[in-house]
């Protein structure tokens, strides 16, 4: 008896291997705090690159909206309305991406998607709208898309392949509406754009804290009037809304527009 209470003394006294493990009792939540931190530095970048967005597509809409009917179909001035896409329109557009890889290291990437990509959905005020708004996110187009069974830091801070994902990410992750016009036709003489972005979160454990799925988000309004809206409920992974707003005066011309001559 005495000599088990003896080695349980010896058991008390004993330090060893104490550092090792306060070590894993403090880093579970140190490491899960650094990824926090680390998530919450790109979310803070794309919150800045979404505010230029806002007003990218708040000085477009001041100058397209009373531009010359002629250049947009024959849409009415001040019109954001029409917005016609159809299939066609769709299998034209994502079988253009190839251009993206002939295009050279030369090409610019706005003039590339304007003309290949965004070009065939029809030109219509509001889509060149967008476009502005569009061109500055597409560096925060994810690595890959949707859920991640392996997501890595690496994979957070996004590749040259962002460019390529953005033109199949952004049509449903981005939204441009114009939250003081109740109706089609803007009534003048300030424009107001909010530009919705789904911003996804990649950084591992950090993107179940911080963020949540698509259809948790707020701001679903918005979102719901994306270019591809349709296409959010297919949409696995984790994001964060990010939302700006920008008002301009609108730049209209004193004169009225005549038809050209065919």
């Amino acid at each position: 008896m005495s000599q088990a209470i003896s080695r349980f003394r010896v058991l008390v006294r004993d330090t060893s291997g104490v550092v090792f493990l306060e070590f894993l009792i403090v880093i579970v939540p140190l490491w899960t705090f650094s990824l926090c931190v680390f998530q919450l530095g790109l979310i803070a970048q794309a919150n800045l690159i979404v505010r230029h967005s806002a007003d990218a597509a708040a000085r477009s809409a001041a100058v397209v909206l009373p531009d010359d009917p002629s250049e947009y179909g024959g849409e009415p001035e001040m019109s954001v309305g029409r917005n016609r896409v159809t299939s066609d329109d769709v299998f034209e557009a994502f079988g253009s991406l190839s251009d993206l890889g002939r295009a050279g290291p030369r090409a610019g990437v706005a003039n590339t998607v304007s003309q290949q990509i965004v070009g065939h959905f029809g030109r219509s005020r509001l889509n060149t709208i967008r476009l502005a708004a569009h061109v500055p996110l597409m560096p925060l187009a994810p690595h890959n898309i949707g859920r991640d069974s392996t997501p890595t830091l690496k994979k957070a801070l996004g590749s040259k392949r962002s460019l390529l994902s953005s033109t199949y990410y952004q049509p449903f992750a981005v939204a441009v509406t114009f939250p003081n016009e109740a109706e089609e036709v803007v009534r003048g003489p300030e424009i107001t754009v909010r530009v919705s972005y789904a911003y996804q979160c990649k950084v591992p454990i950090a993107r179940s804290v911080l963020c949540a799925s698509f259809d948790e988000l707020g701001g679903q309004e918005d979102l719901g009037q994306a270019f591809l809206g349709m296409a959010q409920a297919l949409i696995g992974g984790r994001f964060r809304l990010l939302q700006h707003e920008a008002t301009l005066m609108i730049h209209d011309a004193p004169y009225q527009y005549h038809p050209r001559s065919s």
